[in-house]
């Protein structure tokens, strides 16, 4: 080694050699990013986008119109009109409002509840044709219990 040589060791401590480590840390971390962000955009290039498949089911389509239909609040126009209910009664328009109400995913009534205004609506139509009978009257109520 010349006498040169050991003058640039003897130099190459302290301040110095903390600089120079610096230095190839910052180097190293440039280097390094740059190749991982160079070798990521290379894998997402190669990678084609997955392609999205509608499976397009005729049925499930054909469901949701015939829900919207049910649910349609014009089907009650007529049962629910005044001219309507005050030839007929309510009954009807009742029975028809909860069954709309029971369809869709956010119905707002059970089937039992529209049973149970059904069966009063079938109830007031016994009564009314039993009433029709003068002496018979209890005979009828009879058989319609046992039926019932």
């Amino acid at each position: 080694m010349t006498d040169r040589q050991k003058d640039n060791i003897k130099d190459f401590d302290g301040d110095n050699m903390i600089l120079t480590l610096a230095i190839a840390g910052l180097a190293g971390l440039v280097v390094g990013g740059v190749s991982t962000a160079a070798m990521i955009n290379k894998r997402n290039a190669q990678q084609p986008d997955p392609a999205v498949v509608v499976v397009a089911d005729p049925v499930a389509g054909e469901q949701q119109e015939v829900i919207k239909q049910l649910t349609n609040l014009d089907m009650l126009v007529i049962p629910c009109g005044a001219e309507y209910i005050k030839n007929y009664g309510d009954l009807l328009c009742r029975e028809m409002y909860c069954r709309v109400m029971t369809r869709g995913i956010d119905s707002k009534t059970s089937g039992q509840e529209c049973e149970e205004i059904s069966n009063v609506a079938n109830s007031k139509i016994i009564v009314d044709h039993c009433e029709s009978f003068i002496e018979q009257r209890e005979e009828c109520y009879e058989k319609y219990r046992e039926r019932k």
